[in-house]
Formats: structure tokens, sequence, C-alpha cells
């Protein structure tokens, strides 16, 4: 074919390019051109360095200070940062509903504003006043500046700008970072609790040696307390620091040392309406939640590891359990655990179904030991769990000698790990549900039927 021929289907198919383009190009314009005509400002809201709203029973203002945002009026406190980034973003995005032009203030509500919100962005002063609410709940009636025209906004907009004092100060009583905290120290009427992070992520409860702490305990106490806050600012804090159980000394005081620095919150008398508190000695008067102290000592309190084996899973390559002489072995392999037993019963499990028995073993705990001396010989075993390492070098050995407490609600055990043995109790149900996951991997794995032909 002579290429010539097809110079005018190129001119064509350029031509239809370029009008596609054109017309993209125009869409996408005019697009951007409606919702500029819709936005109320035109600034971001890093731009934004005050903020004051006004209703007719007062004023609250707002100041950028560095990243952090400060009340400055009617008192100084710091600000809730997500509260006021909430605030900065539906004044850089806020968009007209419906433009309704000039028209008399009076009848939308706006000669005396319900609420103004006046700001400082780039260095120019604006403000937005809200008027009466559209009927149907359409949204607010409002105004820009000191321009006569009237649009109307989105309610939610109008909800995320009018803030209460309450809301807009910050709430939390801690700036620790819980991963972060060195050292913890709860003090109360009637004891103290030092408690110190070694290597890794290990504590120690300084002054018992003997007493192992269970991290992610100690993990979630700490999270629990960087997550109190503050459930309200008393308008009228108490003069009388002795009646609210904060001087001489407060009922309770819990100090943290991180790398942002000691910080400590002092608890108080119990009221109706929470707990009274304060940041540091200096700080004002507040209420928590009144369960506040109560978790903590509970948190303390349960913060031992009574956990009956602590090894190392990787370490484990066989394991056995049952009733004597009923005993199923598992041995570690290659391509999984192999399970034998009673009358030469063999079963191939995956290596992730003995692991994850082995997490939930590792998981029982005592409810306390027992160490009452015996007398006559030693109480058979009625179930016996045995862990070696791959040589076959014993790790571990748990034995159940059977039932205490009405209900059988617990069971006692004896357990032996490095030469030292201990007699406890564990809860029945917790045992039975391990020993019933043992018992289900004994259990050959389903067959996989093969693939039907369909032909």
């Amino acid at each position: 074919m002579n290429p010539r021929r097809l110079i005018p289907y190129a001119v064509v198919f350029l031509a239809l390019v370029a009008t596609y383009v054109g017309l993209w190009w125009y869409q996408a314009h005019r697009e951007v051109r409606e919702i500029q005509a819709k936005q109320v400002f035109a600034f971001k809201t890093g731009e934004i360095s005050a903020i004051t709203l006004k209703r007719p029973d007062g004023e609250i203002q707002l100041a950028r200070q560095g990243k952090d945002w400060e009340i400055t009026r009617p008192q100084k406190a710091k600000a809730d940062a997500a509260t006021v980034e909430e605030m900065l973003r539906q004044l850089a995005n806020l968009e007209m509903v419906r433009d309704l032009g000039p028209g008399d203030l009076k009848v939308f509500g706006l000669d005396q504003p319900a609420l103004q919100v006046s700001f400082i962005a780039k260095g120019e002063q604006h403000r937005l006043a809200l008027g009466e609410a559209v009927p149907a709940s359409q949204g607010y009636y409002a105004r820009k500046d000191d321009a006569p025209g009237v649009f109307i906004i989105a309610p939610g907009a109008r909800d995320s700008l009018n803030q209460q004092l309450l809301a807009l100060r910050d709430r939390n009583l801690w700036a620790f970072k819980p991963d972060q905290v060195k050292s913890l120290r709860i003090r109360n009427d009637q004891n103290q609790v030092d408690l110190e992070k070694g290597n890794g992520n290990t504590w120690r409860w300084v002054g018992r040696p003997e007493m192992r702490l269970s991290s992610p305990r100690m993990e979630q106490l700490l999270q629990e307390l960087s997550g109190a806050q503050v459930t309200e600012f008393p308008a009228t804090p108490p003069l009388d620091l002795q009646a609210a159980g904060l001087a001489p000394q407060a009922r309770m005081e819990v100090t943290v040392a991180s790398p942002q620095g000691v910080e400590s919150l002092y608890l108080g008398a119990q009221t109706p309406n929470g707990v009274y508190a304060r940041g540091g000695a200096q700080g004002p008067v507040v209420m928590v939640a009144r369960n506040l102290p109560e978790k903590i000592q509970r948190g303390v309190a349960n913060l031992e590891d009574r956990r009956l084996w602590t090894g190392l899973i990787p370490e484990v390559g066989q394991v056995a359990w049952g009733p004597p002489g009923q005993t199923w072995t598992a041995r570690r392999e290659r391509e999984g655990w192999k399970i034998t037993g009673p009358n030469r019963a063999k079963v191939q499990q995956p290596a992730y179904c003995l692991e994850m028995a082995l997490i939930n073993f590792r998981k029982l705990e005592s409810s306390r030991l027992l160490n009452l001396p015996q007398a006559g010989a030693p109480a058979a075993p009625v179930f016996v769990v045995e862990l070696f390492d791959q040589a076959g070098k014993p790790l571990f050995r748990l034995e159940q000698l059977g039932n205490l407490v009405k209900g059988q609600a617990e069971t006692e055990v004896r357990a032996t790990s490095g030469g030292t043995t201990v007699t406890a109790v564990i809860p029945q149900e917790d045992f039975t549900r391990w020993q019933e996951e043992m018992t289900r991997l004994t259990a050959p794995p389903p067959a996989i039927d093969d693939p039907v032909d369909p032909g």
C-alpha cells in the first residue's frame, strides 16, 4: 500500500485525539472552577495561626504555639490536637452548599450571629458568621467577612466549628509513650511499688528479686495509664486540697520516667463525679474516672508471671503427653511433627499445629503455689506432659495430680524444670481445654479428595 494514502487517516486520527484531549482539559478545568467557586476560603490548614469562637455567652481564643495549639482565653490551657485539627480542616475546605446572594441579614439570623469564627490565615484576618438553621435540616445560613452575600453551609461543618471549651481542652494526663518508659513508681497509703525496665522488654520489681513479672501485663498497665484522660474540668476547683485527698500527701501517686521526662499524677478523694487528680504538684485540679485507682491497683496485683513453663518453643524437639501407660509422643521433623501413640498409631501434623499447642501450653498459669509438706509417698499423676530438646534432654515436666476445690474448678499439678519442683493449682477449665486441643492432634488430618475428572 502506498504510504501517502494513509496520510488522510492519520490527520483524522490526530484531529480526534486533539479533540478528545481538548474536551478532557476543558472538563477538568471546569470541575476545578466549580470547586473553587464553592470554596469559601482559599488557604491551607497550616496557614492558620489563631482562632476565636465568639458566642453571645462569651468567647474562646486559641493560638498556635509551634506545632501545638493553646487556649489563651478564657483560661490558659493546652488545646486538644484532634479537635483543633478538625476545625482547621473544616475552615480550609469549607464549601457553599448554595449561594443565596445579598439579603436581609436579620431574616437569616446573621445580624446577631449565634456563632462567629474569626481567624488569622497568612497574616490576614477573616470571619465566618453563622446564623439560623435552614428549614428541614438543610444546613445553616452563613456570611463571609463583611461581604453582603449569604450562603448555606452543611450541618456537619457548623457542628465541627461550634466547639465548647471542654471539648477544646486537652484531656490527656500524660506525655509519655508506653514503649519508652524506663521506670514506674506507684505509691498509696499502704505501700510503694517500684518497677524498673531491664534489657529488652523485661521488667523487675525493685526489692523483690524472686518475683517474675509478665512483660505483656506490664505493657497493658502502661497502656491503661497513658490512655487515662480527664473526665471533667471543675468550674470551681476545690480550695481545700486536704479535703480533696491531694494534700499533704495524695492518696495515690503514680510517677513515670521516660525520655519525655519524669511525670507524676496525684490521685485524691472519690466523689460521685469521679476522682480528684492533678498532674504534678502544681497542676490544675481535675476529675478522672472513679475506677482509675482501682484499675491501677488491680494491674499491679496482676503483674506477676505465674506461668509454669516459660521456655522457648523452637528449643522443643519432642513432646510426650497423656495418662500413664497411654502416652502420645510428637517428634519434630523437617516435614512437620510425627506423632505416635498407643497401639503404634501414627499421625503426621503440620508444624504450626504442635507449635500453636505449645504456645497455649505456655499460657497456663498457676492460681497459687502449694508449699505444704507431703505426708507419705507423693501422689501418683493422672496425666503427664513432658518436653524435651532435639537431643532428648528433659526441659520440663508437668504432672496432673487431681482435682481440688468443689466443682472441680482447679486441678493440682506438680511442675519440674531445671531440677526445681513446685506444686501448684491451675484452673481446671484452662487445662482441660489444652488437653482437648492435644487430643484433636492425635486424629489423622482429613483426607483431601482427589479432584473429579469432569470428563
